[in-house]
């Protein structure tokens, strides 16, 4: 990731936005697990929760989700 001084001043805050998303989706999947240890959700809730975040995410056509996709998949 470019340094953001940089990255605005040339005006690609459109990168910055992106990154932030995936860190959205990074925290919201964490809790979802955290969640699931917690035993707050099933394995079915959490299963169903990916679920969507995956199907969400292919809908989107946006080039850095579906990085994000490819990379949730490989782990």
């Amino acid at each position: 990731m470019p340094k953001y001084g940089i990255v605005i001043s040339a005006g690609e805050i459109g990168c910055i936005r992106d990154y932030c998303k995936t860190l959205v989706l990074n925290t919201c999947l964490v809790y979802q697990r955290f969640e699931l240890i917690r035993g707050r959700l099933t394995s079915a809730d959490y299963d169903q929760e990916c679920r969507l975040v995956r199907e969400e995410l292919q809908k989107a056509g946006k080039p850095h989700l579906q990085e994000f996709l490819d990379a949730w998949q490989v782990t």
